[in-house]
């Protein structure tokens, strides 16, 4: 995967404006993808189903939301499969049938190789969150780095907060097995006394653990 990809997994619905790059790297379709489209009996569908395979290569999530497609989008998804493009005002106008738009968005999957994550991948991706908290504990970047794992993988990227779950899963057994290691490192003594001292109040009214945590005022030695 190309790093300026990464901008556009997780999106939720479509860009406001599509530049020419985004059209020709998203929604440029092969062989096996056109005839699936060409089969869709009117042409309407065949453009709902162009629109959600583009989508879904672009974001890695299925597209749902009902607000105005681009203009330029609908010309272009017309030029690709050899249509004249209908002037839809959003994807509400096209799929008067739920299943319809249901059917779109497993025939995007099929095509391009793409699944909801089951329960050994959600382990799997929680293990590759583990070894990825040890060398980066930022959560935003750990977002980045789930997304981008899934994607690969060709799982459809879940909700923001549900990785964010997983991110904590992954954070709770890197302090775990920290925990583990020193309590078997460290004489028992010690731990207490590291402990109370940690647990010390400062002048100011904190503990030393969360004056150590906090960041440094500006300009402080």
């Amino acid at each position: 995967m190309q790093s300026w990809h990464t901008t556009y997994l997780g999106l939720r619905e479509l860009p406001r404006e599509i530049s020419t790059f985004e059209l020709q790297s998203f929604f440029t379709y092969s062989r096996t993808e056109r005839e699936l489209i060409n089969a869709r009996r009117s042409n309407a569908h065949k453009l709902g189903l162009a629109l959600h395979i583009g989508f879904l290569r672009l974001s890695g999530r299925l597209l749902n939301s009902v607000r105005i497609v681009p203009t330029t989008l609908w010309r272009h998804l017309g030029d690709e499969i050899g249509i004249t493009a209908v002037e839809l005002a959003s994807l509400r106008a096209l799929y008067v049938r739920g299943r319809t738009l249901f059917d779109h968005q497993q025939l995007a999957c099929d095509v391009l190789g793409f699944h909801w994550m089951t329960e050994h991948q959600r382990r799997a991706l929680v293990r590759t969150l583990r070894d990825e908290v040890a060398r980066c504990a930022d959560r935003d970047q750990l977002l980045v780095f789930a997304r981008r794992w899934l994607y690969q993988s060709k799982i459809l990227i879940l909700r923001d907060r549900d990785i964010r779950v997983l991110v904590t899963a992954a954070l709770g057994q890197l302090e775990e097995e920290t925990a583990k290691t020193i309590a078997a490192s460290v004489l028992p003594e010690q731990l207490v006394r590291w402990r109370d001292a940690m647990a010390a109040l400062r002048p100011d009214g904190q503990t030393q653990q969360s004056w150590l945590w906090s960041a440094p005022a500006k300009h402080s030695t």
